[in-house]
């Protein structure tokens, strides 16, 4: 059914077209064909009547054939030009198929030397940024070494400050001082510390305590249980950081 009413369409179209066109080329053809008739009837100075006679007796055998091959000569004309205006509307299609072909070549080989140009540029950013990585990595790597190249001593006494900032920033700095003076004292002795008897023999066991405290969670020093050569038995015996060691080397 649908290809029916499509059939149908394109035969109305058609003829819709072709009908105006037919008439005129048939009115054309039959005025040119017919010239001499024309004339005659127009120009010639003689009643209606007598040129009525003069058109029957002269061409009533050809009055058929003036008509018809007057239509013959117009659907032939017709279709000549059907083919013709049919022929160049291909050739100006194709023309402009080909042109819309090469425009589309010429824009997707400049949208081609665009991208291609992007991409150099890109890539020529790509390595003035991995330059500048690896710039700035040799300076980090070279910050790191310069960081790394502190001297202990350094280290130690901006330590030794921490502990006394911590010791006079408590109610109980007095006596915290004092047991700091002792702690140094016992461990200038040598030998191992043991927790226990460093309270017992302190005289603020109390701030001992404390400082003791204060001590391992700063990691200035860490207990152990283990045997002790000098009591020759189990106990808890006080390690010292390098900072609480270097300590000990001072004039304090």
């Amino acid at each position: 059914m649908e290809e029916e009413k499509i059939l149908e369409n394109i035969t109305k179209s058609i003829t819709e077209k072709l009908k105006v066109p037919i008439i005129l080329t048939y009115v054309c053809v039959l005025v040119i064909h017919n010239w001499d008739i024309l004339f005659y009837l127009f120009f010639e100075s003689s009643t209606a009547s007598s040129k009525i006679k003069y058109v029957k007796d002269n061409y009533s055998e050809l009055y058929y054939e003036r008509i018809f091959d007057c239509l013959i000569i117009a659907v032939i004309l017709i279709v000549l030009f059907t083919i013709l205006n049919t022929t160049i509307n291909f050739c100006l299609k194709w023309f402009y198929r080909k042109d819309k072909e090469i425009s589309s070549q010429i824009e997707s080989y400049e949208q081609v030397s665009f991208l291609r140009e992007q991409l150099s540029k890109s890539l020529e950013e790509i390595k003035k940024l991995k330059s500048e990585v690896e710039s700035l990595n040799n300076i980090n790597e070279s910050l790191k070494s310069k960081n790394l190249d502190i001297n202990v001593d350094e280290i130690s006494r901006k330590d030794f400050n921490s502990i006394l900032l911590y010791i006079s920033s408590q109610p109980n700095k007095d006596k915290l001082l004092f047991s700091f003076k002792e702690f140094i004292n016992a461990f200038k002795k040598g030998g191992d510390v043991e927790r226990e008897e460093l309270y017992k023999s302190a005289t603020y066991e109390h701030e001992m305590k404390l400082l003791v405290d204060y001590f391992a969670r700063t990691n200035f020093l860490k207990i152990d249980y283990r045997f002790n050569n000098i009591t020759k038995k189990n106990g808890y015996l006080i390690d010292l950081s390098k900072s609480i060691k270097d300590i000990l080397l001072m004039d304090i």
